[in-house]
């Protein structure tokens, strides 16, 4: 049998953490499985230490999963309609690195149930809020809570130190996932939310816009004299052509040209 085959079989734990992993084994009825292609630090790996304590089980090249398997060569993301699959066959993860998908060879991994992940924001102390930069157990428990499991969810992060932050940190997006009954609802789920964030960034860009304007038009001291663009004609209560252009974007001047072709700008609240 190879290294990877007897490794669990090699496993040994004093009486305090054997009790403590068969309190997590009865708490995880299902298999998890992985196969690892050694693309991390084995000391930082998550799906490793998953393994060395005993709750996931290390697979082959060409040794089938019929479970749903965690897979950046997935079709559709995870989602409730995926739960009775996991509850027959278990759930199993790809360990590998993104930046190095070329390097694993997808088509001997024997995959029927192969799942995306969707939005999601990284709690492990690597890409801590992070968005999809979830590691090895953070996608395994992930989806767990997308199905609607959250005990083997939570059974699986408890292992880590900083797993509580994970479900902390996407608490309402995983219960929005969890409410979806098709993987296409979890999509809109997702997209929604993207949409929503994408706006509020805009508004909080505008608004950072809006205020910086509105204080220069006050003439406030914005401690701004560092900025390339602060140079001595501001004393003389002239604008930058920068900053003028920040202002008429902000609605606060607007540009007005004459027949001669010369520019000048007009504060909005003169000109109405």
């Amino acid at each position: 049998m190879g290294r990877k085959g007897a490794y669990r079989g090699n496993q040994r734990f004093d009486s305090h953490n054997e009790h403590s992993n068969e309190e997590t084994h009865s708490s995880i009825p299902v298999p998890l499985a992985m196969w690892d292609f050694d693309h991390c630090d084995p000391k930082r790996c998550s799906g490793r230490k998953l393994a060395r304590l005993g709750l996931v089980r290390e697979l082959r090249l060409n040794q089938a999963f019929r479970g749903i398997v965690m897979s950046p060569v997935g079709t559709c993301v995870v989602s409730k309609a995926d739960l009775g699959i996991i509850q027959q066959h278990g759930a199993a993860m790809i360990d590998c690195s993104w930046a190095r998908l070329d390097d694993v060879p997808f088509a001997r991994i024997k995959a029927t149930h192969n799942r995306l992940l969707p939005y999601l924001v990284a709690a492990n102390p690597v890409n801590y809020g992070k968005p999809c930069k979830l590691n090895c157990a953070e996608a395994l428990a992930a989806a767990f809570f997308i199905v609607g499991w959250n005990e083997v969810g939570d059974a699986i992060m408890e292992k880590f130190s900083w797993g509580h932050a994970f479900r902390e940190l996407n608490e309402q997006l995983l219960e929005k996932y969890a409410a979806c009954e098709t993987s296409e609802e979890v999509l809109q789920v997702q997209n929604d939310w993207m949409a929503m964030m994408d706006h509020e960034n805009m508004m909080r860009d505008q608004n950072r816009i809006d205020n910086y304007a509105q204080a220069i038009a006050d003439g406030s001291d914005l401690g701004s004299q560092t900025d390339e663009d602060s140079d001595s004609s501001e004393d003389d209560g002239e604008i930058s052509d920068r900053r003028m252009a920040q202002l008429v974007a902000a609605g606060v001047y607007r540009e007005v040209t004459d027949r001669l072709g010369n520019v000048s700008y007009v504060k909005v609240e003169e000109s109405e």
